[in-house]
């Protein structure tokens, strides 16, 4: 048989492969013969270049060509030495795919999201808390909460139902709502004494200096004689003054969580603000906060001038705190005035009062104690004073008591008693302190009998170690017998720092009453159809309002009380599947419309202002539209969308499962933490407000800092911790989202950079380029940087060998190297780090456990464009600024639809882009892609 040379049958079948192309697509033959011109001499049945082989994919009738169509509009293909499609051939080429893909519909509702939710009740019952984290998360695998392919568990369901009682509890209180009271004190609880040097009498205050535990934990002081019984917001104001020559400010931070004496058994601590002191007079300053029962307040002050220093007079002087709550703004509280606005409230004036004095279970009870015996200055009642630091201790001289060793519990008035806390007192080298114990009750303290309890407890730890009954006992004496302590000198004695009970009994927090002086049917009708009416964004018919209405009126029958009536119907309206899903049912497009665009800009309901324009059906057209985006876009309710898109497209929902090295990064801490995703929440919401153009994203001469950002990326002049817009100078390489400290956080492990991790971010995520997921089988690349190893950019020249790794590699690893002069926190670098070893455990030291390595090589080549550093990487991608506003596009898409754009879609989303950079504003390019999403066109 003849063998006919290649080019011969490669022209004769692709004629008759076009042939057949057309006849079966009946569609552009011209846009099919383009992909012969412009793709098949790479990607045809025999090259099959990348195997992807395009003569197969295209015999197809309809088929899946995204991977195609998004090499093809953001120019990845075809390479730049090829032959590239005219403008005009290219968009032939992408309209042929977009009509070629298969008509796959994405789910038609999805749930709300556990943001969406909370935002939404809080919203519609005027009120503010915050129970995101008790319900699951939403994304799974997914990239954005709204994606329609996450299900509805059990498990969410459940989780929404419990959220709703517990935000209408907060909202309408059975027992009323709690009064408020006011705390002063000036008493920190104890601390280890290699912390408590930190801390010391100052004026009428105490003095606070700068540390860090030794394993390099944020270690802070807790206040005493504050802890508040019933969850709301509190106003904690600080009277202080910054004690110091030095020119910036103190900062104060403030904490919540249950206490801890010792670093080596922390419990987790939420940061509720930051207070900046820059003042040498002292002034009172206030933040308002949400804080929970049994929780404690402390403070930690950081200045990088005064770490440790535990005798000359730098810090911060705090005369007390002032605590108060729970605060309302307005009485009756905002939730009754929204709720039942129209109706009247029997409101009795709200009492204040100030909190009562210091006291233990036992003192609250009526009970005491007494002892075997006890050494002078060492008496029973250092058990009941609130200090670990001093304690009861057996008599030792002038003459050694006897065994046993025993503290009897009295409780004369009978109050349910369910165990004991017990805790060692904090100091010296362990003598006398308890190992062994044995609980016996008795009716009239002489009689025992057998123990109800007996064990063990640890020895040199300061926490409370809590000793619980089988049964709670409301006998009158309670016997704490010591069967065995630490003996230095093998002689019989015991000491203990704190012995209390564990009882039921509850302080009595007042509370004001609220009434409904209606007792109307209609008027109970009407507060259901209002908040329904908002809650599912649309009118309701009689009919449609009846299972609510009916479970509100069966309610009413039982107890007679409207509002608690009402709960019933709200509960009823928020756990219903109306509400839950999205989009919701509407009475004609306008409500549609409101619903959509509060959900995206907002996370929530429509307000009184939008559902008014959608009762009136004039949310249907393009320019009334507009202006309701930029009426909400000006609301502060849009940082909501602000931080969503923040968590989701950039990634910063993972911010606290990365935690930088200590030992490479000590000087890392929590407030950079707590600063770093401000800085890029503020940066978005200017560019938001200001309509910058989307090129911003890459590059700008500004960023908002405050003194900690300043200190971090080597800015100088920044006093205080105000966010504030600052000008760089045009040396500098910062400026736009990925120099940014917490994008650079969260594209490493914490411990070390990887090109290709942060290469990976963004290609994916602010180039748009289509990246496949990794061979299952490929190794992980590990870093290495001192001077013998191996470099990381030859490792991973090595791994690029692989025509299989390369294909996608060669989109990935330019822009990762371009970040390698920025470590794992976002600071600048021209050095790597390499980790020293340490002797023992780990001490935390400023100047952390680490060498200089090897020398940061940030150049690497884009296409035919080759680079140095940052600088070359944002010159390249602000070239291309059509196709990082269309990836943004997409991407918002994606998070306000719940699905990803269709091919025809991305096209009409490719459009909205402007020529130039100057005139594509962030503001504008949102309005539009909502606007489409809306009316389905673009205008």
């Amino acid at each position: 048989m003849k063998q006919y040379p290649r080019k011969y049958s490669l022209q004769t079948s692709l004629l008759i492969f076009f042939l057949n192309l057309i006849s079966a697509h009946g569609g552009d033959g011209q846009a099919s013969h383009l992909f012969g011109d412009y793709c098949y001499d790479c990607h045809d049945d025999l090259t099959k270049k990348g195997n992807l082989d395009l003569m197969e994919i295209f015999k197809q009738v309809s088929f899946d060509g995204t991977l195609v169509f998004e090499n093809l509009i953001t120019g990845k293909m075809p390479p730049p030495e090829k032959a590239q499609p005219s403008p005009q051939e290219k968009k032939r080429m992408l309209e042929w795919l977009a009509a070629c893909q298969p008509d796959q519909k994405p789910r038609k509702f999805r749930r709300i999201s556990r943001h969406e939710f909370v935002y939404s009740v809080n919203d519609l019952l005027g009120i503010r808390l915050n129970l995101a984290d008790q319900i699951p998360e939403d994304r799974g695998t997914k990239n954005f909460d709204s994606d329609r392919r996450i299900e509805l568990s059990k498990d969410m369901i459940g989780s929404y139902f419990k959220a709703t009682d517990q935000m209408l509890e907060f909202a309408f209180p059975k027992n009323g709502v709690p009064n408020e009271r006011t705390w002063i004190t000036g008493k920190v609880k104890d601390s280890h004494s290699t912390y408590n040097i930190y801390h010391r009498p100052y004026e009428d205050g105490i003095l606070f200096s700068w540390t860090r535990a030794n394993n390099g934990n944020t270690y802070s002081f807790f206040y005493d004689h504050f802890e508040p019984r019933v969850s709301g917001w509190y106003d904690l104001t600080f009277d202080t003054a910054k004690v110091g020559a030095f020119p910036e400010d103190i900062s104060l931070q403030v904490y919540a969580g249950k206490y801890y004496y010792a670093d080596d058994r922390p419990q987790p601590q939420r940061m509720l603000g930051v207070i900046s002191v820059g003042h040498q007079e002292l002034r009172s300053q206030t933040i308002r906060v949400f804080l929970h029962p049994g929780e404690n307040v402390s403070v930690h002050c950081y200045s990088r001038h005064n770490f440790r220093q535990k005798d000359i007079k730098q810090g911060i002087y705090i005369k007390h705190l002032k605590a108060r709550g729970p605060v309302h703004d307005q009485w009756p509280p905002a939730s009754y005035q929204k709720i039942f606005g129209d109706l009247v409230l029997k409101t009795p004036p709200r009492e204040t009062s100030q909190h009562a004095e210091f006291q233990t279970n036992l003192q609250r009870i009526g009970g005491s104690l007494r002892v075997s015996s006890s050494q002078k200055g060492m008496e029973k009642e250092k058990m009941q004073d609130g200090s670990h630091r001093t304690f009861w201790h057996t008599q030792f001289k002038p003459i050694l008591a006897k065994g046993p060793h025993y503290v009897i519990l009295e409780n004369p008035e009978g109050a349910s008693i369910e165990g004991l806390n017990y805790a060692a007192w904090t100091g010296g080298n362990g003598n006398g302190q308890v190992e062994r114990y044995s609980i016996f009750l008795s009716d009239d303290g002489t009689t025992w009998g057998e123990p109800v309890v007996e064990g063990r407890l640890e020895t040199r730890l300061a926490n409370e170690q809590p000793i619980l009954f089988p049964k709670p006992t409301q006998l009158p004496f309670i016997k704490f017998l010591i069967t065995d302590a630490i003996s230095m000198d093998d002689q019989s004695i015991a000491s203990i720092g704190k012995l209390d009970v564990l009882s039921a009994w509850e302080e009595q927090w007042p509370t004001t009453q609220i009434r409904i002086a209606s007792r109307s049917k209609e008027s109970l009708k009407q507060v259901i159809r209002n908040f329904a009416q908002q809650a599912f964004a649309t009118s309701l018919t009689d009919e449609q309002l009846s299972p609510f209405v009916e479970v509100s009126l069966d309610a009413y029958a039982v107890d007679q009380d409207f509002i608690q009536a009402t709960r019933t119907g709200l509960k009823a309206i928020l756990c219903s599947m109306r509400f839950l899903m999205a989009p919701g049912e509407h009475a004609n497009s306008s409500y549609a419309n409101a619903s959509a665009l509060s959900r995206i800009m907002w996370l929530s309901v429509p307000d009184a202002k939008l559902l008014a324009r959608a009762h009136n059906n004039q949310v249907t057209e393009s320019q009334s539209i507009r202006a309701e985006i930029n009426r909400m876009l000006d609301d502060d309710r849009t940082r909501r969308m602000i931080h969503s898109i923040s968590n989701q497209w950039l990634n910063l929902r993972s911010w606290a499962t990365i935690s930088p090295s200590l030992k490479l990064y000590p000087k890392y801490n929590d407030l950079l933490d707590y600063y770093l995703p401000k800085e890029t929440h503020a940066y978005l919401s200017h560019m938001l407000r200001e309509n910058e153009p989307i090129a911003h994203f890459i590059d700008s001469d500004y960023a908002f800092l405050n003194q900690r950002l300043a200190q971090h990326y080597d800015v100088a002049g920044i006093v205080g911790q105000d966010l504030r817009k600052v000008t760089f100078a045009p040396e500098s390489p910062r400026g736009g989202l990925l120099t940014m400290g917490s994008v650079l956080k969260v594209t490493t492990d914490g411990y070390d950079t990887s090109p290709i991790l942060r290469g990976a971010w963004i290609s994916r995520n602010v180039v748009g380029n289509p990246l496949s997921p990794p061979p299952e089988n490929v190794e992980a690349i590990e870093p290495e940087h001192d001077a013998e190893a191996i470099s990381l950019r030859e490792q991973i020249e090595q791994h690029k060998k692989n025509k299989t790794c390369y294909t996608c590699h060669k989109s990935i690893d330019p822009y990762g190297f371009a970040l390698e002069n920025f470590d794992a926190t976002g600071q600048w670098r021209t050095q790597y780090r390499v980790k020293k070893e340490h002797n023992a455990t780990f001490q935390y030291r400023p100047q952390g456990y680490f060498s200089l390595g090897n020398r940061v090589d940030a150049s690497a080549k884009i296409g035919d464009f080759a680079f140095n550093d940052i600088f070359g990487l944002k010159e390249i991608l602000l070239s291309e600024h059509r196709k990082i506003a269309y990836n943004f596009a997409k991407k918002f898409f994606e998070y306000a639809k719940g699905h990803e754009p269709n091919l025809q879609q991305r096209i009409d989303l490719l459009k909205m882009i402007p020529d130039k950079a100057e005139d594509c504003g962030m503001r504008d390019l949102i309005g539009d892609v909502v606007v489409y999403l809306l009316k389905g066109t673009f205008e």
